[in-house]
C-alpha cells in the first residue's frame, strides 16, 4: 500500500511539474531607449519633440500595466487554440517615437507616436498598442510555427505579399479575441488597421471576414497541415 501510495505520489508530483513547464510563457520586457531614438531620428531625419518624450515617459507605465493584464491571457489563448507553444524565450519590446513602423524583424518595436496627445489630436488607444505588441509577438510565433503548403494562400496569390502574410495572424488573432470575448477589442483592431497606409491591412481583414466563418478555415489549415514545429 503504501509503495502504490509513493508511486501515486511521484506520478502526481511529475504531472504537476510537466503542467508548469507547459505553462511557461515568454517573458516580455518592455523599455524606451532615449539613445536609439536619438540615433535612428538623425538617420531618419525626423525630429523627435521633447513633449513627445515626456508623455510617453508618463504614459509607459499604463502600457506596462495593460500588457501585464491583457498579455498573459492573450499568449495563453493562442496556445489553447493552436494546440503550438509560444518560444520560451525573452523578449524585448522596444518603444519607439521614431518614424519606424511597429516590427517584428529586429526584436520587437512598437511605434508609439499615433498614442500620443502631444503628437496627434485623434490618438488610438493604448489598448490598441498593447494590441500591437500582441501582432508583433504573434509574428514571432509563426516564425517558430511557420506555415508551409498552404492551399488557402494560394487562392491569393494575387494579393500584395504584405496582405498574404497577415491571413493567417490575424484570423488567429480575432479567435483569440473571441475566446476572450473580447468582441470590442477585436472591432477596435480591425477599423483602426484598415486605416494605415496603403491598405494591407484592411484587404487582408476584408478576407479574413468575407464570411462570419472564414477566419476557422485558416485556423483548420494551421490545426491540420499549416503549423509544424521546426
Amino acid at each position: 500500500m503504501r509503495y502504490f501510495k509513493y508511486v501515486s505520489f511521484l506520478v502526481g508530483l511529475f504531472a504537476s511539474f510537466a503542467s508548469s513547464a507547459h505553462a511557461a510563457q515568454p517573458i516580455v520586457t518592455i523599455e524606451y531607449s532615449k539613445s536609439f531614438d536619438s540615433v535612428c531620428s538623425f538617420f531618419r531625419g525626423n525630429a523627435i519633440k521633447d513633449e513627445w518624450k515626456v508623455e510617453l515617459a508618463s504614459r509607459q507605465k499604463e502600457f506596462e500595466n495593460l500588457w501585464k493584464a491583457a498579455g498573459p491571457k492573450l499568449i495563453e489563448a493562442t496556445e489553447q487554440i493552436t494546440k503550438k507553444p509560444f518560444p520560451e524565450k525573452n523578449f524585448t519590446a522596444r518603444l519607439t517615437l521614431c518614424n519606424l513602423p511597429s516590427q517584428s524583424y529586429f526584436g520587437i518595436g512598437i511605434n508609439m507616436r499615433y498614442a500620443l496627445r502631444s503628437f496627434t489630436a485623434t490618438p488610438v488607444p493604448m489598448t490598441y498598442k498593447v494590441n500591437t505588441l500582441f501582432h508583433e509577438l504573434l509574428h514571432k510565433y509563426f516564425s517558430e510555427h511557420p506555415i508551409e503548403h498552404s492551399v488557402l494562400l494560394k487562392q491569393y496569390a494575387y494579393e500584395p505579399e504584405r496582405t498574404r502574410d497577415h491571413l493567417h495572424l490575424l484570423a488567429l488573432q480575432k479567435a483569440v479575441f473571441l475566446k476572450l470575448n473580447e468582441t470590442e477589442m477585436l472591432k477596435e483592431q480591425i477599423t483602426i488597421d484598415s486605416q494605415l497606409p496603403d491598405g494591407y491591412y484592411k484587404r487582408a481583414w476584408e478576407i479574413v471576414n468575407s464570411t462570419d466563418t472564414e477566419y476557422l478555415k485558416y485556423l483548420s489549415e494551421m490545426s491540420a497541415v499549416g503549423i509544424t514545429n521546426r
